[in-house]
């Protein structure tokens, strides 16, 4: 068997269920697809090791049908500890240029401040709903503006930790490269009201850009090209 480019996995994960998609990036479709029952809670022990079971073995009956290893993939998680959290953070200035460095201070500063609050919580997607920049209301980044005063109107989706650790846990036993992982509650939403019983479908929506307020996260924030570095690839569409 071999690799194959032109294409994505998916994982849907529900309480009950795990769906293994193979979306096809040239036809922009669901390909193929398998589905198996599994136990209603990863945290317990016994249960981790039948999930894991259970989705080795579809795994490699997937690879078998589609003659392609499956080593990375998309994660769409529906979890009932599903929360948007609405958060705004401000600041002043000497007369300035908008620039990207100022959003990126105060989406870290919003992060940050979260993260201490909310220790069992994982951050999945940030949203800038509104820019208010001395009091004119911007949906969008409004580039080199000048101004003093800044608001920005954030919202966090976000699921458990101890969720979100053992999903990744389950991927790297299996060998499994994480790439993005999305709450499929929040993805939904943005889905065009196509029919999405496996999860999979509305995650690579907004994989793909669907909402055009989101900023791009990046899970390697150590090397050079973080986080904070790499967050305006997104307003540079």
């Amino acid at each position: 068997m071999s690799n194959y480019k032109n294409a994505d996995f998916y994982f849907g994960i529900s309480d009950n269920k795990i769906y293994i998609c193979f979306i096809d990036n040239k036809k922009n479709k669901l390909s193929n697809n398998v589905s198996f029952d599994i136990p209603d809670s990863l945290n317990n022990n016994l249960n981790f090791k039948i999930i894991l079971s259970l989705l080795r073995e579809n795994i490699r009956k997937l690879e078998k049908d589609l003659g392609f290893f499956v080593n990375s993939g998309n994660i769409s998680i529906k979890s009932k500890s599903y929360q948007s959290i609405l958060f705004s953070v401000k600041d002043v200035f000497d007369e300035r240029e908008l620039e990207k460095e100022v959003i990126i201070k105060l989406v870290r500063i919003a992060m940050q401040q979260l993260q201490k609050s909310e220790k069992n919580l994982t951050i999945i997607h940030v949203i800038i709903n509104k820019y208010i920049i001395d009091d004119k209301v911007y949906n969008f980044f409004p580039n080199n503006k000048k101004f003093t005063r800044i608001i920005l109107e954030i919202e966090f989706i976000c699921l458990n930790k101890i969720l979100i650790e053992k999903v990744k846990k389950l991927f790297n036993e299996c060998k499994i490269d994480v790439k993005k992982i999305v709450s499929y509650d929040y993805a939904k939403k943005f889905s065009n009201n196509i029919k999405d019983d496996t999860l999979c479908l509305s995650a690579y929506e907004i994989l793909n850009g669907a909402n055009q307020s989101e900023v791009i996260l990046t899970e390697n924030i150590s090397k050079k090209n973080s986080f904070f570095d790499k967050i305006f690839n997104f307003f540079d569409k």
